[in-house]
């Protein structure tokens, strides 16, 4: 047997290094991406987020990712797409910045890592040194055929962005500080999805990641608010992924990075709120106060269950508790349109959110949704009856379940249901108000949360989610709401809910009011009743609103 040289050894490590690099990207980084760090290059060895993240985009492809500022997730990106340029050919990157120097930093840091690497790792020899066959300040191409090409969005012409490229991995950085991005995005999707399906034939790895740190539900921030808001509610191409600082043991276990980052944004709390805790802030015209919207992020939480059901999806925060009474709010949509169907549950005691379903389903479908809730949570069912809602109310009318379904006030008499009209919805945004102010806790659904984040007060008075926004859920929330404001069940079984209970949410009631006119919901709800008050009142404005 003829012996193995020292040459034939050294090309079989770097055959088998070039498999390894091009099947576990962590490895890859933890062996040969140096990053330019104060007192020289240091390895990239990826924390456990990192390595999700960039699991997720080779597995999901689509990715819209929430991320606090300064925790390397941009880095990760800039690492993949090296990857992607060395170990696939005529592979195609491309980057949208905020700006021209960020453009420029995102992809001369790309060519840097490529630069850094063994000329075994790269490809073949160009006119511009081992790899590249052109290099510039935004852009470069390797003698692979792979480029990489990094944009900003031109306020006079956004639709021409990245035009003429066949994109196959998209990058949009701080996605809600980028203006004019939905232009953009209408304009590239055409071109990006031939690019991707090519891509995706070929066995390459493609994808769009859309990733940045919060801002306003409107204007320059409107656009990441929505995709993320989509991903989280699911249904969407877009899969959500959301990066704390806290996530990173570094810095969770390092007492002064927090409080540096802090004295960086000079204490400004609402700064802080966005950068690092990963708030979005109400914009004018918002519903909610800015307080009470940060409150409302603050609490959510992480479902202890979730799983599909016809089209949507389940998100339980609570299992059924023997002998409690709950309140269930149903906002029902048709198939088709942006609408979706929800249902929110929520304890009639504590007020604190349990069960929740958003989906797009036939209205046949989510009959079957509404009685898996009625079978599991007994108590009162608010079924909003206008327009194809009023099918729920029938298909459940006669079933086992009718007895817990709520009556509205129709004229003199009760029917099966709650009717919105310009009478009572005024009520239903108050109560939602007046509840969500004074519990933010109570909502734990991060896909409601956001809801009611982007509520917004139009010109004309009326409370309804931005225009690309849902509000489905918050609208299954204010009617159950209202009737626990303003027409609380009273036939509660005693021996399990203590005689109190109806009593204490009265006088919450009462106390929400504004107290320079004490008797104010008194007698609005009267002159309801009565008959003597009709259109649009402007509930809000009798309240102390911050």
């Amino acid at each position: 047997m003829a012996k193995i040289t020292k040459s034939q050894k050294i090309a079989q490590f770097r055959v088998s290094e070039f498999i390894k690099c091009k099947h576990d990207f962590a490895y890859y980084c933890s062996s040969y991406v140096f990053l330019e760090l104060p007192g020289g290059d240091v390895l990239f060895d990826l924390y456990d987020k990192q390595r999700e993240l960039a699991d997720a985009i080779t597995l999901e492809h689509f990715i819209a990712v929430l991320k606090s500022r300064q925790i390397g997730i941009s880095t990760v990106i800039k690492a993949y797409s090296s990857w992607l340029c060395l170990f696939y050919d005529n592979v195609v990157v491309g980057i949208i910045s905020k700006d021209g120097a960020e453009a420029t930093d995102f992809s001369r840091d790309i060519r840097g890592m490529i630069e850094k690497m063994p000329d075994w790792l790269k490809p073949p020899k160009g006119v511009l040194g081992r790899g590249f066959a052109k290099r510039a300040e935004q852009s470069f191409i390797l003698t692979n055929g792979s480029k990489v090409y990094a944009s900003t969005v031109a306020p006079t012409a956004p639709d021409k962005t990245l035009r003429g490229k066949a994109v196959t991995f998209l990058v949009i950085d701080e996605a809600a500080f980028i203006k004019f991005l939905d232009v953009a995005w209408t304009a590239l999707v055409p071109a990006l999805a031939t690019s991707q399906k090519q891509a995706r034939k070929m066995g390459i790895p493609y994808g769009t990641v859309i990733l940045s740190t919060p801002n306003k539900t409107v204007g320059t921030g409107k656009f990441f608010f929505e995709r993320y808001s989509r991903a989280i509610a699911g249904g969407d191409i877009f899969k959500p992924h959301t990066i704390y600082w806290r996530d990173i043991p570094e810095l969770a276990n390092d007492p002064e990075w927090h409080a540096n980052q802090c004295k960086l944004f000079d204490n400004d709390q609402k700064k802080i709120a966005q950068e690092l805790e990963l708030k979005f802030l109400p914009s004018e015209g918002s519903f909610f106060s800015a307080e009470t919207v940060e409150k409302i992020q603050e609490n959510t939480q992480e479902p202890i269950e979730k799983f599909k059901l016809f089209n949507g999806e389940v998100w339980v925060f609570s299992k059924p508790v023997p002998g409690r009474y709950y309140m269930v709010g149903i906002d029902t949509a048709t198939e088709y349109g942006s609408d979706k169907s929800a249902i929110t549950i929520w304890d009639y005691q504590t007020l604190a959110q349990v069960w929740e379903y958003q989906g797009k389903c036939r209205v046949t479908d989510f009959v079957k949704v509404v009685s898996v809730a009625f079978a599991q949570y007994p108590g009162v069912f608010v079924i909003e009856s206008n327009s194809c809602g009023n099918q729920v109310v029938e298909n459940l009318s006669d079933s086992e379940f009718s007895y817990m379904i709520y009556k509205g006030k129709r004229g003199s008499t009760r029917a099966e249901g709650i009717y919105t009209s310009a009478k009572n919805r005024p009520l239903m945004i108050d109560a939602l108000y007046s509840y969500v102010t004074e519990y933010p806790e109570c909502v734990k659904s991060k896909r409601l949360a956001l809801e009611l984040t982007a509520l917004v007060e139009k010109p004309n008075g009326k409370v309804e989610a931005d225009e690309g926004v849902n509000d489905d859920l918050a609208m299954a929330t204010g009617v159950v709401f209202f009737v626990r404001k303003y027409d609380p069940p009273t036939l509660i079984d005693t021996t399990n809910v203590a005689a109190n209970d109806l009593t204490n949410i009265i006088d919450f009631n009462t106390q929400r009011i504004n107290m320079s006119n004490p008797d104010i919901m008194s007698v609005v709800k009267g002159g309801l009743d009565a008959g003597e008050i009709g259109g649009y009142i402007d509930i809000l404005s009798m309240y102390n609103k911050t």
